[in-house]
C-alpha cells in the first residue's frame, strides 16, 4: 500500500520522539500516489474561488450605477449595461449575474469536494490497510500485552477519525486558507484600510482556534483512551460470554461497564465543551471586524473616499474572508481528535516486525530435525522454561509430558517461532529460528492446538485455511483423512454447511478432526499437537486419535499430552521437571539479565 514503506510513516521510531504537532504529517506518503488528484481539485477551488470574489459586485453595481452614481472602481460597470442602459434592464443584468456566479461556484464547489474528499478517503483506505496488515504480522509478544478490544477499537475507530481529518484536511482546511488569504487580497485591492482590518482579523480568531485546538487536543486524547477501554471490556466480555452465563455474572459486568462509560461520558463532555466555547468568542471577534469596517467604511463613503458599493463590496469580503477562518477554528476539535488517533495508529505502525529473510539456499521441504539447545524462554518477568536441551530426530514422535508450568506448550511455541527464545536457541535442521523466513518456518510446521479456532464460514473454507489454493479435491481428501466426512455427510450441505464463530454447532471433537484435517492439507514436515484430546471424552478422543495417526506418519511430530491413548503414538516420551520461580540466586543471574532486556 502507498506508504508502508515511507520513512514518514516508519521513521522516528515511537511517538514520544516525535513532534506531537506533526502526527497527522507522519501520514504524507500516503497522499504521493493522489498527487495529480490532489492538484486537479486544488485548481477547481481556484476556479470557485474566482467565482465568489465576483459574487458581490452584480450588487454594487445595482446600488452605484442603477440606485446611485456610477464608480470607476467597479469593474463591473461597463458589463451591467450590456443588454441595455435602461434601469430595469441592468437590474435584470445584475440580478442573472448574481445566479450565474453562484451556479459556477456551486459547480466548481461541488467538483473540488469530490475529488479533494476523494483524496482523503483514499488515503484512509491505505492507512488503515497498513495498520491491519502490520498489525497481524507483530510478534506474539505484542499480541499477548495489549488487548483484543484496544486493537479493535484502534483500526477501527482511530483510523475513522483519522480519515475525517484527512477529509477535512482536503475539503475545508487547504480550500478555507486559500479562501481567507484570497479575500484578505482582495481587500487590500479594493482599499489599503479595508485590507488591514481585515488581515487584523485574523490573528485574533487564529489565536482563539490555537487555544481551542491545544484544549481539545487534550479532551480528544483523553476520550479515545476512555472509548478503547470501554472497546476493551465490550470484547473481552463478549469473548467469555460463556462464562459470564454460566456464573450469572451479568450483574458484575453491568457494573464494570457502568464505570468505564461513565469515563466515556465525562472525557465526551469534557469535549464538548470545548467545542461550545468555540462558535461565542469567533461571533466575538468577527462581529468587532466588522463593525470597524463598518465605522471606516461608513466614514469614507460620507467622506466621499469611495462608493457605497465599495463598501457593501468590502464588508462582503470580510464576512467572506472570516467565514472559512470560522469554518477552520470548527476543525480544531476534529483535528484535535485525528491528532490523538494517529498517535495510537503510529503506535501500531511504529511497532517492529521480524525483519525480511531470503529463502535462497533454504530447501522446500525440511529433513525434520529439531535441536533445543540450552533454551530458557520467559513471558517478560515469568520464567516458562528453563536450560532445556533436547534433539528430535526426523520423523521422531517426541510426547513433552511433564507438571503443569513445566514449559510444554511454550516448547511447541518455540518451535512454531511465535516467540523467541530468551536464552539459548532453537533450530530446524541445524538452522535457528528466529534466523529462518517466516513464510519458509510456517510451510514447514503445522500444528494442532487444544482449543481449536475455527472462523465463521464453511467447514472447507475452514479446512482450506492451511492452504488458500488447495482445490475441492484436496480439500475432500484431507477431509476424509482426518474423519471429517464422517459426521459432515450428516449436516445438511456437507462440507459447505457454514458454521458460526469458533466453530459453534460443532462439538469439540469435530473441530478437533477440522484442525487434523487443516494440518493434513497444510503437508508441513512437522507437526506440533498441544493437548488435542484434552477434555474429549473417550469416544471422540479415540475418533481424534484415529485422525492424528494419519497425520504423524512419515512425519516429526512433538506433543504434549497428559493422556495415555495418544502417549502410545510417540515413540519417546521426555519429562521436562517443573520450572523453578526466579529466586534472584546467584545461578539464575544470567537468566535475570535477559529478562530485564526483554521485559
Amino acid at each position: 500500500m502507498a506508504g508502508g514503506g515511507d520513512p514518514a510513516v516508519t521513521g522516528n521510531r515511537g511517538i514520544r520522539s516525535a513532534d506531537q504537532g506533526q502526527v497527522l504529517w507522519r501520514f504524507r506518503g500516503y497522499g504521493l500516489p493522489y498527487l495529480g488528484m490532489f492538484c486537479l481539485g486544488l485548481g477547481l477551488r481556484i476556479c470557485e474561488m474566482a467565482a465568489d470574489l465576483a459574487a458581490p459586485w452584480p450588487i454594487a453595481a445595482v446600488v452605484d450605477r442603477v440606485l446611485g452614481a456610477a464608480s470607476a472602481h467597479n469593474p463591473l460597470t461597463h458589463l451591467i449595461g450590456v443588454f441595455g442602459t435602461g434601469k430595469a434592464t441592468m437590474l435584470a443584468t445584475a440580478a442573472g449575474a448574481v445566479v450565474v456566479t453562484a451556479a459556477v461556484s456551486g459547480a466548481f464547489d461541488y467538483a473540488g469536494d469530490r475529488v479533494m474528499n476523494g483524496v482523503g478517503e483514499r488515503m484512509s483506505v491505505a492507512i488503515r490497510a497498513d495498520a491491519y496488515g502490520h498489525l497481524q504480522r507483530l510478534p506474539m509478544s505484542y499480541h499477548d500485552r495489549q488487548a483484543v478490544g484496544e486493537s479493535t477499537s484502534r483500526i477501527i475507530t482511530d483510523c475513522a477519525r483519522i480519515k475525517d481529518s484527512l477529509v477535512a484536511l482536503f475539503a475545508t482546511l487547504l480550500p478555507g486558507m486559500l479562501s481567507a488569504g484570497s479575500f484578505a487580497i482582495a481587500l487590500l485591492w479594493l482599499d489599503w484600510r479595508f485590507g488591514l482590518i481585515g488581515i487584523g482579523c485574523i490573528p485574533l480568531v487564529y489565536v482563539i482556534g490555537s487555544h481551542n485546538r491545544r484544549l481539545g487536543h487534550r479532551a480528544a486524547r483523553r476520550e479515545r483512551e476512555a472509548e478503547g477501554r470501554l472497546a476493551t471490556l465490550v470484547t473481552e466480555t463478549l469473548h467469555g460470554i460463556r462464562t459470564v452465563h454460566s456464573f450469572g455474572r451479568q450483574d458484575l459486568h453491568d457494573h464494570r461497564f457502568a464505570v468505564e462509560s461513565e469515563g466515556a461520558l465525562q472525557a465526551g463532555l469534557a469535549t464538548t465543551r470545548v467545542q461550545a466555547l468555540r462558535v461565542p468568542l469567533l461571533e466575538l471577534a468577527t462581529a468587532g471586524g466588522t463593525a470597524l469596517l463598518l465605522w471606516i467604511g461608513g466614514s469614507g463613503v460620507l467622506n466621499h473616499w469611495w462608493s457605497i458599493g465599495q463598501l457593501v463590496v468590502a464588508v462582503s469580503y470580510l464576512n467572506s474572508m472570516v467565514s472559512p477562518i470560522k469554518s477552520l477554528s470548527r476543525l480544531s476539535v476534529t483535528f484535535a481528535q485525528g491528532q490523538a488517533s494517529g498517535e495510537r495508529i503510529l503506535g501500531i505502525l511504529d511497532e517492529p516486525r521480524s525483519p525480511a529473510r531470503s529463502e535462497a539456499g533454504l530447501p522446500v521441504r525440511t529433513a525434520g530435525r529439531i535441536d533445543f539447545r540450552c533454551v530458557s524462554m520467559a513471558y517478560g518477568s515469568r520464567l516458562a522454561l528453563r536450560g532445556l536441551d533436547l534433539t528430535v530426530l526426523p520423523g521422531e514422535r517426541v510426547a513433552l509430558a511433564g507438571p503443569n508450568g513445566a514449559g510444554k506448550s511454550t516448547s511447541l511455541a518455540l518451535i512454531a517461532g511465535l516467540y523467541p527464545p530468551t536464552l539459548g536457541s532453537v533450530a530446524i535442521d541445524g538452522r535457528a529460528t528466529t534466523e529462518l523466513p517466516e513464510p519458509w518456518l510456517h510451510r514447514q510446521v503445522a500444528v494442532v492446538l487444544q482449543d481449536t479456532y475455527l472462523f465463521p464460514g464453511t467447514l472447507a473454507e475452514n479446512i482450506r485455511y492451511a492452504r488458500p489454493d488447495a482445490d475441492d479435491a484436496d480439500v475432500a481428501v484431507a477431509a476424509r483423512a482426518a474423519l471429517v466426512t464422517d459426521f459432515a455427510q450428516h449436516l445438511p450441505d456437507g462440507l459447505a454447511t457454514r458454521v458460526g464463530d469458533r466453530g459453534t454447532g460443532l462439538s469439540g471433537g469435530q473441530r478437533q478432526r477440522v484442525a487434523i484435517a487443516r494440518a493434513l492439507l497444510a503437508d508441513a514436515p512437522i507437526v506440533l499437537l498441544d493437548e488435542p484430546t484434552s477434555g474429549l471424552d473417550a469416544d471422540a478422543e479415540q475418533l481424534v486419535i484415529g485422525a492424528l495417526q494419519r497425520l504423524v506418519a512419515g512425519r516429526t511430530v512433538v506433543m504434549t499430552t497428559h493422556r495415555p491413548a495418544l502417549l502410545d503414538v510417540a515413540t519417546r516420551t521426555v519429562r521436562l521437571p517443573a520450572t523453578p520461580p526466579t529466586s534472584g540466586g546467584q545461578d539464575e543471574a544470567p537468566y535475570l539479565r535477559a529478562v530485564r532486556v526483554v521485559g
